[in-house]
């Protein structure tokens, strides 16, 4: 492919249609559909927008230099230096001139992609340089630190990666971050990095919270000791505390530091957002999730997390359309199956809750919640509810007692089924796991048969009291 057929870089913009997306390579309409489909071309669809399509010029110019369309290869870990000077993409050359011979032509379009894969994560950086400006001038950078230049490119592969929240992707995010603190140990964004990709690795990858929030924490606090300026090691120090050490104080106000940095923080929004609505505190939630959504508006999590408070504040039906909509537009995305089984288990639409339970095993390659949501299917087609939920529990104590299982979920299927003494002592084994989906039982209904119970009473006080120690 010709380098001058992939459009400028000089600026990232918004690409809206497959016509103008085609024309960027220079290429048919049904090519890049096809690119789409089989080689993963970043295109991007709003959800409610039915055929309409978009797509932003660096994350096309990046795919292409981390493949070739003739021959598709998996993206380097580390893109190599570029030793010669940059080609123009407009130059064409005279008339007269012969064509060069095709080992150099090949040479030339080799260093045209490399050229254009670093320019292509150097866009990348925009979204995340955008910072308050030190004294110094440059933004987010102590004035008495410049990243070392290679390091500074790890970092912002690692950002690409990290915003795909997958599990291969954020494993790449680790490693181009982890290059990064190597190349200069006293890159604090770096740092930051690395905490929030273990922020979300429980979430998105087989990673145990025991041992992704711990790292997140001590990376974290490692970027704001480097740099008590940067937005970003402060809303990942503060969702690590939130959803790992339950300090909620600290967690709120770490937070709040971030958007005092950087008002525009759209992932500090979000991620305030979402534990302020596991404290059950919805308007605010949804104030936060808002601003978020404005500020990215094509985020499929914060898109995704925006549906979930949406539901829990009482805007049910909505919610869940947009979820379905999220899902059938990014089918690799772990959030919309695993939202969509617990809001259709939550509406007492089984069939959904087993169809989405399997759909997210199957997605998440987890073998303990398609044993499961296989028993629950069995357990509902001969018993209805009452049997589906013996079945779910009969499973779940063969993994608690494995010990791979925290507890809760066992917990809120013995709740439903009125084993109190069992939910209740399932619970505290969750507690003891640092399960954090236990801070908001006060306000699940599925655990309402258990108010009243002293016992019961006697965890939330811990619990609560857990959360706003000092």
């Amino acid at each position: 492919m010709s380098s001058r057929t992939v459009g400028s870089p000089a600026e990232n913009r918004r690409i809206d249609s497959w016509k103008e997306i085609a024309a960027f390579f220079g290429r048919d309409e049904r090519t890049v559909k096809r690119w789409e489909k089989e080689r993963g071309l970043p295109v991007h669809r709003l959800p409610g927008e039915r055929g309409g399509v978009f797509a932003w010029s660096h994350e096309l110019t990046l795919w292409l230099n981390s493949t070739t369309v003739a021959n598709p290869e998996p993206i380097p870990s580390a893109l190599p230096p570029v030793s010669a000077p940059e080609p123009s993409l407009d130059t064409k050359p005279e008339l007269s001139a012969p064509p060069p011979p095709p080992h150099r032509r090949s040479a030339l379009l080799s260093v045209a992609v490399l050229v254009l894969a670093l320019i292509a994560i150097s866009l990348y950086a925009f979204r995340f340089l955008r910072r308050p400006t030190h004294e110094s001038g440059s933004p987010n950078i102590p004035a008495h630190h410049r990243p070392d230049p290679e390091a500074e490119q790890l970092y912002l592969k690692g950002r690409y990666y990290w915003s795909r929240r997958t599990e291969g992707s954020l494993n790449q995010a680790v490693d181009a971050f982890t290059q990064a603190v190597v190349h200069d140990s006293d890159y604090a964004q770096a740092y930051a990095g690395l905490a929030e990709c273990y922020d979300i690795m429980p979430e998105f990858t087989s990673m145990p919270r025991s041992e992704a929030f711990p790292r997140a924490i001590a990376a974290a606090r490692k970027a704001v000791a480097l740099d008590d300026s940067l937005a970003e090691a402060h809303r990942a120090l503060g969702f690590a505390l939130f959803y790992w050490d339950w300090k909620v104080p600290a967690a709120l106000g770490e937070y709040q530091r971030a958007l005092e940095l950087d008002p525009r923080d759209e992932e500090a929004h979000h991620w305030y957002a979402t534990s302020l609505m596991m404290l059950g505190r919805y308007p605010e939630a949804m104030s936060e999730i808002d601003k978020a959504q404005q500020l990215n508006p094509a985020s499929r999590s914060i898109l995704s997390d925006q549906s979930l408070i949406r539901f829990w504040a009482g805007d049910r039906a909505p919610a869940v359309e947009k979820l379905r909509e999220i899902e059938q537009a990014e089918p690799d995305f772990l959030s919309a199956p695993r939202y969509l089984a617990g809001l259709d288990f939550a509406e007492k639409d089984y069939r959904g809750f087993v169809d989405q339970s399997k759909h997210l095993a199957v997605l998440s390659n987890d073998a303990q919640l398609l044993a499961v949501a296989n028993a629950a299917q069995r357990g509902l087609s001969q018993g209805g509810e009452r049997g589906m939920l013996e079945a779910m529990r009969v499973a779940q104590q063969h993994f608690f007692d494995a010990g791979q299982s925290s507890g809760f979920e066992l917990a809120r299927t013995c709740a439903l089924l009125g084993r109190k003494r069992e939910a209740i002592a399932s619970l505290k084994a969750a507690i003891a796991n640092h399960d954090y989906m236990v801070l908001n039982i006060a306000t699940d209904p599925d655990f309402a048969l258990l108010n009243g119970d002293p016992d019961f009473e006697e965890l939330l006080r811990q619990i609560i009291a857990r959360m706003y120690r000092a």
